[in-house]
């Protein structure tokens, strides 16, 4: 029974697809060396401020002890080469909590990934809709898209095109039926994240820790963001639908049809084994979504949603789940004395979350102390390269802070798109602008780090409304971020994809440039009309 788990690293791309399209390709720049750059030339431009005169006005605040300080203006400060190498420390101190997230997570995920847990779930749906394969797309990309939505799914969704090009090639689908059910699945997922611990609750930590006096929560907006998940999930599995069948139909209309045999014969060959669902793997997959489920409910500020504020020496603005937690602290202080209550708590007792369930599911698969420290540390190894870009993506923040170009940038932004009068016409221009910047930053987490410190300090553009702006303009990067990692050619994820699906990008982006065109529009209108409705909805 052992053998069900197999000791492996099914996070890296699969070996047997040829990669010499790959070596042809031009190699761009990690998203680590690019941010990295941006570090450089933060530094170079406070040179050349700092040798023009260049000063900045800083409004009144506090200090940290709460000693008010007056307004004043200062000279942007030069940074040294060596703060080149001492600004990603600093952003790797600053980003903590989310890193140790990531790393708990990363060996969560292996583990449930190398039970098979996941290919015996997606086998059962298809193989029960013999025959009328067409219908498992709707759960398929559905499931794709709440691990997206939740979770930012997308190195672990690699794993799954060569079981899901093979089984819709086995009925009578092209390979792109397969290809879309997982990229447009996972990716219109994570383009409407609503608690997705990489872009949702790093923007809003990135958001909170500006002392700026905004108050937000991961459920700020959420009810909106689930509204947006859904419009644009059924118009994503509209689209896979509408071209499978129109395929099936006429296998010519195939925008891969000269490959079509040699297709078969290269997938249906390769497909997957049939994966039993044993004991184990059902359990090992209701863990797993028991404890997504469980994150989600922890992290959303359920007191906020309802309109209390939790002032600790106001006990009448108490709400329900703040009082619950103080019960527990009190009745139950051997179950945890130290973790905030549901909707209160951060990354911090996620982390713990997920190291519980790892523990869990080790025993359940009975892989041993030695098996479970290897998948582990092999899941969270996969991460820590997300970890680096957190890292230096922070290290801009800090950069721009430090020099003060940070405050002259937003000076910048209050006097241009802070201009606008209309809350709505600010998020339309930013998600405008959030587009363009992402092809730098393809790094969701590092884009959040690096930007939502301009927008969100004291004085930036969400301060002007921030009832509205602070989780519309989350939503917008949201959006914005996740519908240029669709088809980026800076994305390694895509990339990698269109590899394994054997497919060159100008076939890649004539298959989606239709989809691509309706997304964009649907994300300007929910954008607008979230703008138009504000509060904790949207």
């Amino acid at each position: 029974m052992k053998n069900d788990f197999k000791i492996k690293n099914l996070f890296r791309k699969n070996k047997s697809v040829p990669n010499e399209q790959e070596k042809k390709q031009f190699k761009m720049l990690s998203a680590f060396t690019i941010l990295l750059l941006i570090i450089a030339f933060i530094i170079f431009i406070s040179w050349i401020l700092k040798w023009s005169g260049t000063t900045v006005h800083i409004n009144e605040a506090n200090d940290e002890l709460g000693n008010k300080i007056p307004a004043h203006d200062e000279k942007i400060v030069a940074l040294g080469i060596f703060d080149l190498f001492l600004a990603p420390i600093n952003g790797f101190v600053n980003g903590a909590e989310i890193i140790v997230f990531l790393v708990a997570l990363g060996g969560f995920l292996n583990i449930v990934i190398c039970s098979k847990a996941l290919e015996g779930f997606s086998q059962n749906i298809t193989t029960a809709l013999k025959g009328k394969e067409i219908w498992a797309i709707i759960p398929l990309m559905i499931f794709f898209s709440i691990i997206g939505s939740t979770e930012g799914m997308a190195e672990e969704s690699l794993g799954f095109y060569m079981i899901c090009i093979p089984l819709m090639m086995a009925a009578g689908f092209d390979k792109l039926t397969g290809f879309m059910i997982v990229l447009l699945g996972a990716g219109v997922g994570v383009m409407n994240s609503t608690v997705n611990p990489f872009a949702v609750g790093i923007a809003v930590d990135t958001i909170q820790q500006q002392n700026s006096g905004i108050e937000t929560s991961v459920g700020d907006g959420l009810v909106w963001r689930l509204i947006s998940w859904f419009v644009m999930t059924f118009t994503a599995i509209s689209f896979v639908m509408w071209y499978s069948w129109k395929v099936k139909l006429n296998p010519q209309k195939s925008i891969v049809f000269k490959t079509l045999e040699e297709d078969k014969k290269f997938f249906l060959s390769e497909a997957a084994d049939k994966i039993e669902m044993n004991w184990k793997r059902k359990l090992t997959l209701t863990i797993f979504a028991l404890t997504f489920i469980l994150m989600i409910f922890y992290m959303i500020g359920w007191d906020s949603i309802l309109g209390f504020k939790n002032d600790k020496l106001d006990e009448s603005t108490w709400g329900p789940f703040y009082k619950f937690d103080l019960w527990i602290k009190e009745n139950l202080p051997y179950l945890s004395s130290q973790a905030e209550g549901f909707g209160n708590g951060g990354f911090i007792v996620v982390s713990a979350m997920f190291l519980v369930s790892a523990i869990v599911l080790g025993f359940v698969n009975g892989i041993g102390e030695d098996g479970f420290l290897d998948q582990f540390m092999i899941g969270a190894k996969d991460l820590f390269g997300v970890c680096l870009v957190i890292a230096v993506a922070g290290g801009i923040g800090w950069s721009l802070e430090k020099s003060l170009i940070q405050q002259l940038v937003v000076s910048g932004l209050a006097s241009s798109i802070g201009g606008i009068n209309s809350s709505i016409g600010i998020l339309i221009v930013l998600f405008i602008l959030f587009i363009p910047l992402s092809l730098f930053i393809p790094s969701t987490s590092g884009f959040a780090k690096a930007i939502f410190p301009l927008l969100a300090s004291t004085g930036g553009i969400i301060t002007k409304d921030p009832e509205v702006l602070a989780s519309g303009s989350v939503t917008a990067f949201v959006m914005a971020n996740g519908f240029i990692n669709l088809f980026t050619p800076t994305s390694g994820i895509i990339m990698a994809a269109m590899g394994i699906a054997k497919i060159d990008y100008p076939k890649f982006i004539k298959l989606m440039w239709p989809i691509l065109t309706i997304l964009l529009i649907l994300s300007i209108v929910m954008i607008s009309i979230g703008g138009a409705i504000g509060g904790n909805i949207a």
